[in-house]
């Protein structure tokens, strides 16, 4: 057996261009990460949804979820969702109309997390339905808008943590994004164009 050091760490991700980025400005300006239920050491992935304070310079991360399959109301309170969301216990989740808080997070299966919510959502969700952060349990408001994109991957820290955004992009590949923009990110977003 030859001899050599064995490391037990995660590869890189993949490079794979999620827009033109060509066509990619950035905001000026480091802005200072809101880093509240993130785990510190994990890493954000590039394009990740942001609500930036233009004035203030600060960021937050506009959490979203995808359902990975449809979840039918009636007494059922398990809602998978696609892997590696941001979605953390307690957290309010809605679609604008319907709305339900996380009580628990399994995430031992590899093809999906499972959520346990407090109560049954209450309506009827397809799979790639995409649920915002809602800033109480009727769902219809979300927590924060997103109006720029993470610029690159950025590891959460435990002191400050500076990030760059983009506030424009073209020809956006929405099934290569690691997290989906809702439908209310886009509408205040014109300056991005995705493909869809």
């Amino acid at each position: 057996m030859s001899a050599g050091f064995k490391y037990n760490i995660e590869p890189e991700p993949s490079i794979e261009e999620r827009y033109d980025v060509s066509t990619g400005v950035r905001r000026r300006g480091p802005y200072k990460l809101d880093t509240a239920n993130l785990v510190a050491g994990s890493f954000l992935p590039s394009f990740t949804p942001i609500a930036a304070d233009l004035v203030k310079k600060t960021a937050q991360v506009a959490i979203r979820v995808e359902v990975y399959e449809k979840f039918t109301t009636g007494s059922n309170t398990t809602l998978k969702i696609k892997k590696n969301s941001l979605a953390y216990v307690g957290m309010h989740i809605g679609d604008g109309s319907h709305g339900a808080t996380i009580n628990a997070i399994d995430k031992s299966d590899k093809a999906f997390d499972k959520l346990t919510l407090a109560a049954d959502f209450g309506a009827t969700v397809n799979a790639g339905t995409v649920l915002f952060e809602a800033t109480a349990v009727n769902g219809t408001t979300p927590k924060v808008v997103a109006n720029s994109a993470l610029y690159e991957r950025k590891q959460i820290d435990e002191g400050p943590v500076l990030v760059a955004l983009l506030m424009r992009a073209f020809e956006i590949e929405p099934t290569k994004l690691a997290m989906p923009f809702h439908a209310k990110d886009k509408e205040n977003l014109p300056h991005f164009q995705f493909n869809e």
